[in-house]
């Protein structure tokens, strides 16, 4: 099994040949740094093999720790860039073949596919829209600047080619994912943001030019092949919501560990990386006009108007929906992450999980998420739990 300790240099998601953070991408509530914490609790349930559900699999990093310790993997999350990598990393067991492709191009091995993704760059809907014209003197007032032209026009050419490539057959669905998850992962590694798509630095880097060597350098968007790992059992992912699947799971399978690592504050996924799903779909939605009256910049973001509004990010709703989810799984252990800082209470989520039977917790103090080495927090540090439910001793 892949080493679990996360070390920052050793693990860097760009360099490490280690399964569990190969290519993981820079993501809020991702599970890197306490995947210690989530081994300890599978392990504490005392089942070695069965089905492992990650209902919010999010990177897919926990997927990937039941995938190396010899579950056969479930991964579930309804956001497109999600599904997209976790259909490469937890589905597939072998890299593609990519038959038909290598004989219409005349290549001999995977290495050249990405050698030929990584040579073409041609200007398309992201450096239209998500780019300034000149990245040298950028208009900080009228145009956006979410990557780099350079790094645009190579994000573009490299999805269009993907997409092309798949329309015309050249490529199945297995092979198109095992390219996608790695073009997704550099389109959020190198993009000129604090790590969410909300909004971008205003110039390179923002105020303090954070981070130059990865918004600027050349050639940043070179794609690599992803690391795959074989457990030996078929794995699935899905891309549902998380309440409603659990319904199809109880009439086709028993788990024996389901996962929940909902959102738990008001930040939705589905804005917060809006232009994933966009690389990730490729359908090029329409954007309303860039600049009003004044012919100053409007709708900074560019957010996609269909991004799906998670119940889990309302105070309102996220107890009723977290209970309606814990009461109708059916697997013999459920392990629930849960910060802190949730706005469901700690003591909430203890009762909640308490109906469904015997209850232990386990918890990690951690750095909280900073958008910028140079920015401190009032509250440093954040609680983060996993609670581990025997459903086998339930009083439901």
């Amino acid at each position: 099994m892949a080493t679990i300790a996360y070390h920052p240099k050793k693990h860097s998601a760009a360099y490490t040949d280690n399964y569990l953070y190969n290519q993981l991408i820079p993501y809020i509530g991702n599970k890197r740094k306490l995947l210690g914490l989530i081994n300890e609790a599978i392990n504490m349930t005392g089942i070695k093999e069965g089905v492992f559900v990650d209902l919010f699999a999010g990177s897919g990093v926990v997927s990937r720790l039941a995938k190396t310790k010899g579950f056969q993997a479930i991964a579930n999350d309804w956001e497109d860039y999600s599904y997209c990598i976790n259909k490469a990393f937890i589905e597939l067991n072998h890299p593609p073949t990519f038959e038909k492709l290598k004989l219409e191009l005349g290549l001999f091995d995977n290495d050249h596919i990405f050698r030929h993704l990584n040579s073409v760059a041609k200007e398309d809907y992201l450096t239209k829209h998500y780019c300034p014209a000149d990245d040298e003197n950028p208009d900080l007032e009228n145009e956006r600047m979410f990557y780099t032209n350079f790094n645009g026009r190579r994000l573009d050419a490299m999805r269009q080619t993907i997409e092309d490539w798949h329309q015309s057959q050249l490529i199945n669905d297995d092979e198109k994912y095992y390219l996608l998850a790695p073009l997704l992962y550099r389109a959020a590694y190198v993009s000129n943001t604090s790590g969410v798509f909300k909004a971008f630095h205003r110039g390179w880097g923002g105020a303090n030019q954070t981070a130059l060597y990865r918004i600027k350098h050349k050639p940043a968007v070179d794609i690599v092949p992803p690391i795959i790992f074989n457990n030996g059992f078929k794995n699935s992912v899905f891309k549902e919501d998380a309440n409603s699947l659990v319904n199809y799971l109880n009439k086709h399978t028993r788990p024996d560990i389901v996962y929940i690592d909902p959102p738990y504050n008001q930040h939705q996924y589905g804005t917060n990386y809006h232009l994933l799903n966009t690389i990730a779909l490729w359908d090029k939605p329409k954007i309303a006009s860039k600049y009003n009256n004044n012919g100053v910049i409007t709708k900074k973001a560019a957010i996609r108007s269909d991004w799906k509004k998670s119940l889990y990010c309302y105070k309102d709703t996220a107890i009723e929906v977290f209970l309606d989810l814990i009461k109708k799984i059916k697997s013999k252990y459920i392990l629930v992450s849960y910060s802190s800082e949730g706005l469901i209470p700690t003591e909430e989520i203890t009762n909640l999980l308490s109906q469904r039977g015997r209850l232990n917790i386990i918890t990690k103090t951690y750095k909280r998420y900073r958008v910028s080495t140079q920015r401190y927090s009032a509250q440093p540090t954040n609680t983060e739990s996993v609670f581990i439910v025997d459903t086998t001793l339930s009083s439901l």
